[in-house]
C-alpha cells in the first residue's frame, strides 16, 4: 500500500524537515501516487502512498485527529475494516473517507492500540503518534507480511518500511557479522536481526511504545502462532472426517480470497502453475471480473509455463508471461539486490519475481495475489514428509543405525536448495532452542511424538523460512509500486491450519508416506479442496518451488572478489579467499558471489551502474 517512516528525538530536539525529505525520497517507489509529512516539535512522520482503497484525497496520510493531536501513517490493508467501521459508528463515530486508514485511526483512539491489534484482520505496519500524551506507538501484523525497521542513533530513533531510508542517518554503517556468516552458508537472516549492525526489524506480531519515560524501542509480542494452538480445537478436528475438514478449508479459503480481493484499484493473480496459486486464481475469479494471470517463466528445465497456461485455459482467463533468460536475470540482478536489501542467495528467484511485478505494474495492476504460506501451514515441504516417514520407521523398528543413515541419504538426495539449510542455518540463530522448546510446549497435549514433531516443524518453518518469503514479496512488488497479498495467511485460515492434525496434511501409514511425494499426497486438504476448481493435472503435480540456478546464467569469477567486501570482512588476502572459492560447490559459490555484490553496494558504496557493467560481463 505504501511506505512509512518516522523519527523521534528523545531529547526533545526539533526534527529537521530535510530529514523527512531524505527518507521520503528513498521510499518514493513504494508510494508513487501521493506523499505527506507530519512535523510536531520532536516527532516527524512521513507517508508515500500507493492508492488502493479510497483513491480520493480523503484518505491522504499522515491522517490527523485534531482533538487528540494524533497522527497515523499506515502501510497495508485491514480486511475487516468494514465490520470495525460499523462497530465504531454504533459508538457515535463519523467518517469522512471510505477506506481503512480512518478506521484504524479511530480504532486506536477509541479502543487503544493494544486492544485494536487484537481486532485487526489484515497485513500492516503503522506508526501512531498520540500528541496529547506524547506517546509514539508502532506495530506490525501477526505474520510479518508488512515490514518495519528501527534504529537508534544517539538520542534519535528512526523507523521505516525499508532499511535504505534509515542508512543515511547511521554514523558508521557496519555489517552484522553473525548474519553475514549465516548468509554465506545459504541461510536467511532471522528477525529482529538484519545484515546491518544496529538496525533491527520489529518482529511479526509485535508492538512498541515510546513515551517521555520510555526512551527506547522495546518491542513486545501481542501475538504468536503458538498462541493459536488449542487442545479443544485440535481434538474437535481430529474427530472430523476428511470431507468435513475439506469443506471447512474451502469455506475459509474462499472467504480469505474474497477479503484479499477488496480493492478500488486493479487486482491480478501471480500464477506459478502450482496448486496454491492456481487455487487462489480459481477462487479470485469469482470476486474479480476479468482477473489477469501473471507468470514468470524461468526458461529451461525449471519452466512451469505449460502448467500455468493449462490453468489459464481451464479458467478462461487472460494470461501474461514474462520469459526469464540468463540475460534478463543478469540485467536485473543489481537493481533487485538494492531493493531487496538482501543478497539473492537464499531466494535467487527474487529476480524473476520483480520482473513479473514490473510487467504487472506497467499493465496498471496495483495488487497481486500470491500463494505463499500454504507449504508452511499444511506441511508441503518434502523434508517434513521424509522426517515423518523415518520417525514412523524408527518407532516401528527402534533406533537402528541403518534408519538414521538411510534418512540422511534421502535428505541429501531430495532436499531442495533451501530445505537443506532452513533448520541447519537456524542453529546459528540465538533463539533456535527456545523456539523449538516453546513450540514443543504448545503441542504438549499430543502424545504421539511423530505427530508432535511434524507440527513443531511447521511452526519453525513459519518462523525461519516464511518471513524471508514475505520480505521478498514485499520488496520485489513495492519496487514497482505493487502490493503483494497473501490469502493463505488470513487470521482464521492460519488458526485453522495450526490446529489441524497431521492426517489432514500428510498420510500417516509408512506405506503411504514412502510414496507420498511420488503420488503427490502432501497438503492433502489443500489438494482435496482444489478438486473441481482447477485441472486435475495441477492437483497431482509435484512441487517445484520456483527454482532458479543463477550459476548457470552468470559466471562467478574470483576476480570479482578482489579487494572487495568479503576479503575485507573475513580478513583474508585475495589468494586465501580465492583458494576457498575454488573448492566451493556452485550453490555456495553463488552465496558468496551474491553477498559480495550486496556488500559492495551497501558497504563499499559502489554504484549500481558500475556493478551492473561487471555482472553483464560475466553472463555465460
Amino acid at each position: 500500500m505504501c511506505g512509512i517512516a518516522g523519527v523521534i528525538n528523545l531529547d526533545g530536539g526539533a526534527i529537521q524537515s530535510s530529514t523527512l525529505q531524505t527518507m521520503s525520497a528513498l521510499l518514493a517507489h513504494r508510494g508513487p501516487d501521493d506523499s505527506g509529512v507530519y512535523l510536531d516539535e520532536n516527532i516527524g512522520l512521513l507517508h508515500t502512498r500507493l492508492s488502493i482503497q479510497d483513491l480520493s484525497s480523503a484518505a491522504h496520510q499522515p491522517m490527523l485527529d485534531g482533538a487528540s493531536k494524533s497522527s497515523l501513517v499506515f502501510n497495508g490493508e485491514i480486511y475487516n475494516y468494514k465490520e470495525l467501521r460499523l462497530e465504531l459508528e454504533t459508538q457515535g463515530h463519523n467518517f469522512t473517507s471510505t477506506g481503512d486508514t480512518e478506521v484504524l485511526l479511530k480504532c486506536c483512539l477509541h479502543f487503544g492500540v493494544e486492544k485494536t491489534l487484537t481486532k485487526l484482520n489484515g497485513m500492516f505496519s503503522f506508526l501512531f503518534w498520540h500528541g496529547a500524551t506524547k506517546k509514539l506507538w508502532l506495530a506490525r501484523d501477526r505474520m510479518g507480511i508488512k515490514p518495519l525497521y528501527y534504529s537508534q542513533m544517539g538520542s534519535s530513533l528512526y523507523f521505516s518500511s525499508e532499511i535504505k531510508a534509515i542508512l543515511p542517518f547511521i554514523d558508521n554503517v557496519a555489517v552484522n557479522d553473525l548474519a553475514l556468516l549465516n548468509t554465506l552458508s545459504g541461510g536467511a537472516t532471522y528477525e529482529p536481526n538484519t545484515l546491518f549492525k544496529n538496525i533491527y526489524a520489529v518482529n511479526p506480531g509485535h508492538f512498541a511504545v515510546i513515551t517521555p519515560s520510555i526512551k527506547q524501542c522495546l518491542p513486545q509480542a501481542y501475538f504468536s502462532c503458538l498462541t493459536c494452538v488449542e487442545e479443544s480445537t485440535y481434538r474437535g478436528y481430529d474427530k472430523a472426517s476428511m470431507t468435513e475438514i475439506t469443506e471447512e478449508f474451502r469455506r475459509l479459503m474462499a472467504r480469505s480470497v474474497e477479503l484479499h480481493s477488496i480493492s478500488d484499484a486493479p487486482v491480478a493473480s501471480l500464477l506459478s502453475g502450482g496448486i496454491d496459486s492456481s487455487l487462489i486464481s480459481a477462487l479470485a475469479q469469482k470476486d474479480i471480473s476479468n482477473l489477469g494471470l501473471y507468470h514468470a517463466d524461468v526458461m529451461g528445465g525449471s519452466s512451469e509455463k505449460i502448467h500455468a497456461m493449462a490453468v489459464a485455459k481451464y479458467l478462461n482467463l487472460p494470461f501474461v508471461c514474462e520469459a526469464i533468460d540468463k540475460v534478463a536475470y543478469a540485467e536485473n540482478l543489481v537493481s533487485t539486490t538494492y531493493y531487496h536489501e538482501f543478497p539473492s542467495s537464499y531466494h535467487a528467484n527474487d529476480v524473476p519475481f520483480q520482473i513479473i511485478a514490473k510487467r504487472a505494474s506497467e499493465d496498471g495492476i496495483k495488487v497481486l495475489l500470491t500463494g505463499e504460506g500454504a507449504d508452511e501451514l499444511f506441511l508441503g515441504y518434502g523434508k517434513i514428509s521424509r522426517d515423518i516417514f523415518f520417525d514412523r520407521l524408527s518407532c516401528s523398528l527402534g533406533q537402528l543405525p541403518g534408519v538414521k543413515r538411510l534418512k540422511n541419504k534421502f535428505d541429501s538426495l531430495f532436499s531442495t536448495s533451501f530445505e537443506s539449510t532452513v533448520l541447519s542455518s537456524l542453529s546459528t540463530h540465538g533463539d533456535a532452542n527456545a523456539m523449538r522448546l516453546k513450540a514443543d510446549q504448545a503441542y504438549d497435549f499430543i502424545t504421539d511424538p511423530v505427530e508432535k514433531n511434524a507440527l513443531v516443524q511447521s511452526q519453525i518453518y513459519l518462523k525461519a523460512h516464511l518471513n524471508s518469503l514475505l520480505q521478498r514479496n514485499d520488496r520485489m512488488g513495492m519496487m514497482h509500486g505493487l502490493e503483494s497479498r497473501i490469502p493463505f495467511l488470513e487470521n482464521e485460515l492460519v488458526n485453522f491450519a495450526l490446529n489441524l492434525p497431521v492426517k489432514f496434511k500428510r498420510p500417516h501409514s509408512l506405506f503411504a508416506l514412502l510414496k507420498s511425494d511420488r503420488q503427490r499426497t502432501n497438503k492433502l486438504v489443500v489438494r482435496n479442496g482444489a478438486f473441481g476448481l482447477i485441472p486435475q493435472s495441477i492437483i497431482t503435480r509435484r512441487k517445484l518451488g520456483f527454482p532458479v540456478s543463477p550459476s548457470r546464467y552468470i559466471g562467478l569469477p574470483a576476480e570479482f572478489f578482489n579487494n572487495g567486501f568479503l576479503q575485507q570482512q573475513l580478513g583474508m588476502s585475495f589468494n586465501e579467499l580465492e583458494s576457498i572459492l575454488i573448492g566451493l560447490p556452485a550453490k555456495l559459490r553463488w552465496n558468496f558471489f551474491s553477498t559480495e555484490l550486496f556488500g559492495r553496494m551497501f558497504f563499499l558504496g559502489e554504484s549500481q551502474e558500475e556493478l551492473n557493467a561487471k555482472i553483464l560481463s560475466y553472463v555465460l
